[in-house]
């Protein structure tokens, strides 16, 4: 059935924009299962009513998550393009960041039973990052099955504590290199610059002792790298 023959039908539009959209993209989908770390990330935080404001720093950690997009034309290059959706997770930890410039401060007994305890103070942080991904790939022409590539992404990051969650935006800046021993699966590397802008809003860290709160504002700069294998179909 053509398209003129599937309108007089009366066959719903989508289905036939579905029909008419498969020829034209088959086999130049791309899926990548990811894994990686996670490394910088630093806030002001304070305790509710008590005063001085110290530097909390994410822990560098493990992340995973998967992406999935489409190829397109691009300006020089029939599929050089890539569309992608990306959703990564990291689990990680706050801890109090140390100037090692300066000597570390006299334990008090204050300190020692506040939430501000250096000792203790780890409370967990999630943050799921979901990306809009635009990708473009170089051919090597006496290297056919290695692509460098530069990726654009946009999208939020939400950041979850044990006492509220907030979604921010992100965005990101990356490049990396697809090894493809046969053409229908590979290998993709990738590094990126990767931040967080943070809203002036206050969020909730953890309420032990009285609450701890995350002063934001500006951009938290966060840097990721991952790894995974790539099936193109």
């Amino acid at each position: 059935m053509n398209i003129s023959e599937a309108f007089s039908s009366g066959y719903p539009l989508c289905a036939i924009l579905f029909v008419a959209f498969i020829p034209a993209y088959a086999q130049k989908y791309d899926i990548t299962p990811l894994v990686g770390g996670r490394y910088g990330g630093t806030m002001k935080l304070e305790q509710q009513g008590v005063s001085p404001r110290v530097d909390g720093h994410l822990a560098d950690s493990v992340s995973f998550g998967v992406a999935a997009g489409v190829r397109i034309p691009a300006e020089d290059c029939e599929a050089c393009g890539l569309l992608e959706f990306r959703w990564m997770r990291t689990d990680t930890h706050i801890g109090l960041k140390q100037n090692p410039l300066l000597p570390p401060p006299v334990v008090t007994p204050f300190i020692a039973t506040t939430a501000f305890n250096p000792a203790t103070f780890r409370p967990p942080v999630t943050l799921n990052y979901f990306l809009g991904d635009f990708t473009y790939e170089w051919t090597i022409p006496d290297a056919r099955s290695i692509k460098p590539f530069v990726t654009v992404s946009l999208g939020a990051a939400h950041m979850s504590t044990p006492v509220s969650g907030a979604t921010r935006f992100a965005f990101g800046l990356g490049t990396g290199v697809k090894i493809f021993p046969k053409p229908h699966w590979g290998f993709r590397f990738q590094v990126e610059y990767l931040p967080i802008v943070m809203h002036a809003e206050v969020q909730s860290v953890v309420c032990v002792a009285g609450c701890v709160v995350a002063l934001t504002g500006g951009v938290m700069n966060q840097f990721q790298v991952s790894f995974g294998p790539t099936v193109r179909f």
